[in-house]
């Protein structure tokens, strides 16, 4: 069986699985503070989770939106970035919020790039 040959950018690639993760962490947080609130009884905080779920929901549509060669896709994952890089710059005192500033601004630098602009709009 002869191998297929992949001409996605790197880079194309390095923003799409950025997005995953990222998606997925939302996912994983609001799903287990959910089936551990459950388990523990307590009700009365499961909004929280509730909401990192539907944001994970959310986010990993984007993600699949780009990989599939959605152009909204790609808008999503760029405004999806700059927000994040905004609202850690608002939060800036904490450590974490220094890795998200990284992380993201190097998600929408991969984003950016020519190449992974052209393999995504010259699909159209």
């Amino acid at each position: 069986m002869p191998k297929r040959k992949d001409n996605r950018p790197l880079t194309y690639k390095l923003a799409s699985w950025y997005a995953f993760i990222f998606s997925a962490v939302f996912l994983i947080y609001g799903g287990v503070n959910i089936i551990l609130g459950v388990l523990d009884r307590n009700y009365a905080e499961l909004g929280q989770p509730i909401i990192f779920g539907i944001i994970g929901v959310v986010l990993i549509c984007v993600a699949f939106a780009y990989r599939e060669l959605k152009t909204w896709g790609w808008y999503g994952l760029v405004a999806i970035n700059s927000l994040v890089i905004l609202l850690a710059i608002f939060g800036f005192s904490r450590y974490e919020n220094i890795i998200l500033i990284i992380l993201s601004g190097l998600a929408l630098y991969f984003l950016l790039t020519p190449q992974t602009k052209q393999y995504v709009f010259k699909r159209q």
